[in-house]
């Protein structure tokens, strides 16, 4: 009998044992041998699309002629702010919109409110998305895209504009507490530690709404800059390597060109890493895609952004861009990135931007990345020696520059023409003047950023030095 339970316990032991081993050589065994069970990833998509739809300018507007202009606003969060306030304006039922005038539209910058502005027309229908709207109502119809919203914050009824220059819609009878927002902007005004900003209109008389400042409170922090990739530390460039195609080094094809730069290929697949610290990743667009989607793409671009080098601090989405690759349609994305607040402009035409992804729905045919790291975070110096020039200052010192480039992109007769004719139509050219660093990209490490005003004028972009006032960067506009 005791035989018997010896082998029953025997037998209980071996069935256990299978068991586990059988479990352990099924955890070990690669999905690859077994496409049918390969589990789909999902991807933690970190950089969304609400981080994505943010505005390069704040315009502050305290009272008339009491202006002040942010790049950016993480001491504040006035736009964090203001999201909570979209989701109940483009979600409410209860509203009325009318349109209004241009007149109208600037007129109300003389009162208590900000003015949001978008480096790129944001589609109204995905900035309902990207607030998680899941019943919005008509608004996105009224008025598909925006590059600016308006919200007015004075103590009487709340409203808010949406704009995209030529359109300007007022959104009045929501149901909207703005007093929290109020009472920041009072707080910014008490301090006056601010730049006065006053519209060209009001001060040039010209036809051009763009605020610009007369004459500049602080000097921008002294920045410098290290390439994010270390072309020479080869563990971090198989790391890098070995992220992208998801698999060992050993795997891949490496390829190390005369000048230093290391191509990794797999399959298909195809990974640059330049000399210059810029990287490059082609792919096959596995199925057809006939038919865009942007909210996918933008996902599948967030995404792919996050898992890959990540996002860098201060990034957003610059421009929009319709693509076809052969039969397929998609998109481009264009991000740029602020360091310390300020938006950072490059000055290598081969390099073209920080970030520039194509996307066509799920699949992502090719990323380019070239972002630089802040190696004095931390340290907060200015120029004592230096005082900033301000906008006007930089138009003043080259106006005659301008006015001949605008002659002959233009092709006019400069001996016919009525020069103060002339100096209107420059004037109501210039479509934005913004401050910024400029990055020379002449250093792998210890790159000085140079404090620059950025203006756009007609089919030309310049970068003229915030100190000196003299041009280190000129480009035709794309």
């Amino acid at each position: 009998m005791k035989k018997e339970k010896y082998k029953t316990l025997l037998l209980i032991l071996l069935v256990c044992i299978s068991i586990f081993l059988t479990r352990k050589v099924w955890m070990e065994i690669p999905y690859e041998i077994f496409p049918v069970f390969k589990e789909k990833k999902v991807s933690n998509n970190s950089y969304i699309i609400s981080d994505m739809i943010v505005p390069n300018k704040y315009l502050l507007n305290f009272s008339q002629g009491n202006h002040t202009v942010y790049y950016s606003d993480e001491k504040h969060n006035l736009w964090v702010s203001t999201k909570e306030i979209l989701k109940e304006v483009l979600f409410t039922k209860n509203y009325r919109a009318e349109s209004i005038n241009n007149e109208e539209f600037m007129a109300y910058q003389n009162v208590k409110s900000i003015n949001f502005i978008f480096p790129e027309k944001v589609n109204t229908y995905i900035l309902t998305k990207s607030l998680e709207i899941k019943n919005p109502n008509d608004i996105y119809n009224t008025l598909p895209e925006i590059n600016s919203i308006y919200i007015y914050l004075e103590k009487d009824k709340p409203f808010l504009i949406f704009s995209n220059n030529q359109v300007h819609v007022k959104i009045n009878d929501t149901n909207i507490e703005t007093r929290g927002l109020r009472e920041v902007l009072n707080g910014i005004e008490e301090k006056e530690d601010y730049t006065y900003y006053y519209s060209m209109r009001d001060t040039l008389g010209s036809m051009n709404d763009i605020y610009i400042p007369y004459e500049m409170t602080s000097n921008l922090p002294i920045v410098y800059v290290d390439n994010e990739i270390n072309i020479d530390d080869k563990k971090e460039i198989t790391q890098i390597a070995e992220k992208f195609f998801d698999r060992d080094i050993d795997y891949l094809r490496e390829v190390v060109e005369n000048n230093g730069s290391r191509i990794f290929i797999y399959n298909q697949k195809v990974l640059k890493i330049y000399q210059n610290g810029l990287l490059e990743f082609f792919s096959p667009i596995e199925q057809p895609v006939t038919e865009r989607n942007l909210y996918i793409s933008l996902n599948t671009a967030g995404s792919f952004i996050s898992n890959y080098m990540g996002v860098p601090k201060g990034m957003y989405l610059d421009r929009i861009e319709e693509i076809r690759s052969d039969d397929n349609l998609g998109y481009k994305f264009t991000f740029k990135y602020r360091i310390r607040g300020i938006p950072v402009i490059l000055g290598d035409d081969e390099i073209q931007d920080f970030i520039q992804i194509e996307v066509f729905n799920d699949y992502v045919k090719s990323y380019r990345r070239f972002i630089r790291k802040d190696i004095n975070a931390l340290e907060y110096k200015t120029s004592k020696d230096k005082q900033m020039l301000s906008a006007f200052e930089i138009l003043d010192l080259n106006y005659e520059l301008i006015e001949n480039n605008f002659i002959e992109d233009n092709v006019i007769d400069k001996n016919g023409a009525d020069l103060e004719k002339l100096r209107e139509d420059i004037e109501a050219s210039i479509q934005d003047i913004s401050m910024a660093y400029y990055d020379p990209c002449q250093k792998q490490v210890g790159e000085k950023l140079v404090g620059a005003w950025v203006i756009t004028v007609d089919k030309r972009i310049y970068v003229f030095d915030i100190y000196s006032g003299e041009l280190v960067y000129e480009k035709k506009k794309i």
